[in-house]
């Protein structure tokens, strides 16, 4: 595979493309949510845990379990070469507390570097690229043996609308806001029309569009994703957190 995204939209071997991701991100914002998710993870700081990050990128929410937890080792994983490196960059003060491997969240053998039991697994705005409802539901179980008694699977991502009438809201919800955004910042009047057609263009000039893969019989909604932890072999999982599409989620072994 030439792209880690099978519909096209993120290069993630392209070390120029990686650079320009990272610096589109907001690092205040994502910081908070990235905190709730940590928060999460059921052990006192000063213990010694073991912690996964799938998907892992740049290193920002490995960076913070590190911060949260000084006694802990961090597994880094990712797709990309190129993000391994600015991970490497950005996390070099805690070299000896982090390690990194490399798998394709699009095979099932992406396991096959890991190596005991982890107290928890997290992940960040990465499992929803692998796009197919099949896979998502494939890394949640694969990963799963690897979670110790106790432990947890954490994942701050985006899920699918539950249904055509849901996902017209959101657009409209959108477009509703786009409106008045421009209407306030830009002084010009435009109809919903008008705007969707230029949210249409917009799109097109970054290189987006309709994905093409196929449909699935179970979508990755949320309840679907919570359905998928509890199949896996959690004995809970609940949201924890919902803004429009993006949720963190987690699912729980007792001890």
């Amino acid at each position: 595979m030439t792209s880690a995204d099978p519909t096209g939209l993120h290069d993630w071997h392209s070390d120029a493309y990686v650079q320009e991701w990272i610096g589109g991100q907001t690092e205040a914002e994502r910081r908070v949510l990235l905190q709730r998710l940590v928060d999460l993870i059921p052990y006192d700081p000063d213990d010694e845990i073991r912690v996964l990050d799938i998907g892992g990128g740049y290193g920002a929410l490995s960076k913070l379990v590190l911060d949260n937890y000084p006694h802990s080792t961090v597994v880094l994983h990712d797709y990309s070469e190129p993000m391994l490196q600015e991970a490497r960059a950005h996390l070099a003060q805690y070299s000896d507390s982090v390690s990194y491997v490399r798998g394709d969240l699009m095979t099932s053998e992406w396991t096959g570097a890991l190596t005991g039991e982890f107290n928890a697994v997290v992940s960040s705005i990465a499992i929803h690229n692998v796009r197919y409802p099949g896979r998502i539901k494939g890394v949640y179980q694969e990963v799963a043996p690897f979670v110790a008694k106790g432990g947890c699977f954490l994942n701050f991502d985006q899920v699918a609308a539950a249904g055509d009438l849901i996902a017209g809201a959101e657009r409209h919800a959108g477009l509703m806001s786009r409106r008045r955004k421009i209407m306030e910042e830009e002084r010009r009047q435009l109809t919903l029309a008008e705007t969707a057609a230029e949210a249409a263009m917009g799109r097109r000039g970054r290189g987006g569009g309709a994905s093409t893969l196929p449909s699935e019989a179970e979508p990755a909604t949320l309840a679907n994703q919570l359905k998928w932890l509890r199949e896996g072999g959690y004995d809970q999982a609940d949201c924890f957190w919902r803004e429009g599409r993006r949720v963190i989620i987690g699912g729980y072994k007792s001890g």
